[in-house]
């Protein structure tokens, strides 16, 4: 299971929201991630769905950031070169 994610339209990293009960509406959602406008983020979502919301005590943040890093990179690297391509023309 992830204890991070990046999002894929801003890259930055995504907080994951738990299962829970909404507390307007009295009604169960299902876990998500969240890309926090607050904190910089672009505001998107994500589905968690099939990943365990309860993290691993063992595991560190900075062990799942280390993991992330490579996912952040190659967004990154792809974004920059459509960005190549569309100076190019």
């Amino acid at each position: 299971m992830a204890l991070t994610k990046i999002c894929e339209q801003c890259d930055m990293e995504m907080r994951l929201i738990p299962a829970g009960i909404s507390k307007a509406k009295n009604k169960p959602y299902s876990a998500f991630w969240t890309c926090d406008k607050r904190t910089g983020g672009c505001g998107a979502t994500a589905n968690a769905e099939g990943e365990n919301s309860a993290a691993p005590a063992a595991q560190s943040r900075s062990a799942a950031n280390a993991t992330a890093q490579p996912d952040r990179l190659a967004s990154i690297e792809s974004k920059l070169d459509r960005i190549l391509e569309l100076l190019e023309r």
